[in-house]
């Protein structure tokens, strides 16, 4: 009963979602009052129904579901929404909804095509020290997704700006400041979480994986991200780089981070493939 349950609310994941895109996307594009009314309620509501699925499928399979890259981006899909609620309750800003659910949406609909039930996994994946690994890596992606997409639309309104065509991007969207300063916490917090990832990946993995390597590919890409960020963040700061660099520089290391988490758990060998 219960392997039929999860299996419903995976399929209705995906479209609870674009039906919350939807809302946001009738609010933002035509002002229509149904979906400025409910937009975030139904958001609330279906964000509820993805962690009761996460909960159902980890007494399901007895483990948290972040033991293949399919289960990891049902979580990442979770937490860019919870990520996205807290913005927007504290900022009051619900005009880039329509667009960072969007991201939401991608993860969950790639997530709910190939994932599987993962029942016998080795004991290590059960480890409390492994889940502040993995959920740092969870909250870490999830920032660095945001400020990706923050990145996007500054790009989009600095383009309109220079091209003098004030379109619906311009008219909806805030300021170019505040975009810029909606990233840059993104991407702070991104950054940290990261930096925790990185820490405890290589103080705990050597004492516990017998065929630890730091030649490993996920290693040596979650580095080359970690230090573009790092770049990115003392650059601004040292060098006054412009808000347009530390966007493009941001989008490249998401674009980066998503080569991560799938191409290299897909396709290389990797200590991080537990069985």
């Amino acid at each position: 009963m219960l392997e039929y349950f999860v299996d419903l609310l995976k399929i209705s994941l995906p479209i609870l979602y674009l039906f919350t895109i939807f809302l946001y996307g009738l609010a933002f594009f035509l002002d229509e009052p149904f979906g400025i009314r409910n937009r975030t309620r139904f958001l609330i509501g279906t964000l509820t129904v993805h962690l009761v699925y996460l909960i159902s499928r980890t007494i399901l399979t007895g483990h948290p579901p972040t033991t293949s890259v399919f289960e990891i981006m049902s979580v990442v899909s979770f937490t860019i929404g919870l990520a996205y609620v807290s913005i927007e309750t504290t900022t009051k800003v619900k005009e880039t909804g329509v667009f960072i659910l969007s991201l939401a949406f991608l993860f969950e609909v790639v997530s709910a095509a190939f994932v599987k039930a993962e029942v016998h996994v080795n004991p290590i994946l059960k480890s409390s020290v492994l889940g502040l690994h993995v959920g740092s890596a969870m909250l870490g992606y999830s920032a660095l997704a945001i400020a990706a997409v923050y990145g996007g639309l500054y790009l989009m309104m600095y383009h309109e700006i220079r091209s003098s065509k004030f379109g619906i991007v311009y008219r909806k969207l805030p300021d170019l400041k505040s975009l810029e300063k909606l990233s840059y916490v993104s991407i702070v917090l991104g950054f940290i979480f990261l930096s925790v990832v990185i820490l405890v990946g290589y103080v705990w993995l050597p004492k516990t994986i017998d065929d630890f390597s730091y030649s490993d590919p996920k290693l040596i890409i979650t580095d080359i991200v970690w230090a573009i960020y790092f770049v990115a963040l003392l650059s601004k700061k040292m060098m006054r780089w412009t808000g347009r660099t530390v966007m493009i520089v941001s989008m490249i290391g998401f674009l980066l981070t998503v080569v991560s988490m799938v191409v290299v758990n897909v396709f290389l060998p990797s200590f991080h493939n537990f069985k």
